[in-house]
């Protein structure tokens, strides 16, 4: 009887761990990954989350968002403010951040470029971009990364 219920006990704790492993194995599934170094994995012929296949288009995709967040009184449309201007696709990738003292847009690393830099939420130098306005989606900000890691392209 000492061993049936022994057995018992021994068959419990062995349910009871197997749950706690299994749970916590599908909690850490998740964990180890950096979410800003898994968005620079994205390439050409990858949708990037743009929901098309190809590149990122900077006329049809990556302006409009510029047009419509970046501009007002004192912004960066149709005028440089802190060296940058991104009212055409030639101004952006010639401005030079004056806090970072290097261009603003590196072609090929979303990771290093300034300015992606400013569109998060602790950038290293000033405050989030734009100004005074809601901040970018997720989607804009894959948006424009996903542009930069494939080349910048002028397209």
């Amino acid at each position: 009887m000492h061993c049936r219920i022994l057995s018992r006990r021994w068959s419990t704790l062995s349910v009871v761990t197997l749950s706690f492993l299994f749970v916590l194995s599908l909690s850490l599934a998740g964990c180890g990954s950096d979410s800003k170094a898994a968005d620079d994995l994205v390439g050409p012929g990858d949708d990037g989350g743009n929901g098309q296949s190809g590149p990122v288009s900077f006329s049809q995709q990556v302006a409009p968002i510029f047009q419509s967040s970046c501009s007002g009184s004192g912004c960066h449309i149709n005028g440089a403010k802190n060296g940058v201007n991104l009212t055409s696709y030639a101004q952006v990738i010639a401005s030079r951040g004056q806090q970072y003292g290097s261009l603003v847009v590196l072609p090929g690393n979303a990771a290093q470029s300034p300015l992606v830099d400013k569109l998060g939420s602790n950038p290293l130098f000033g405050i989030r971009m734009p100004d005074g306005k809601s901040a970018l989606s997720s989607s804009q900000i894959t948006l424009i990364r996903t542009w930069i890691n494939e080349g910048a392209l002028n397209n």
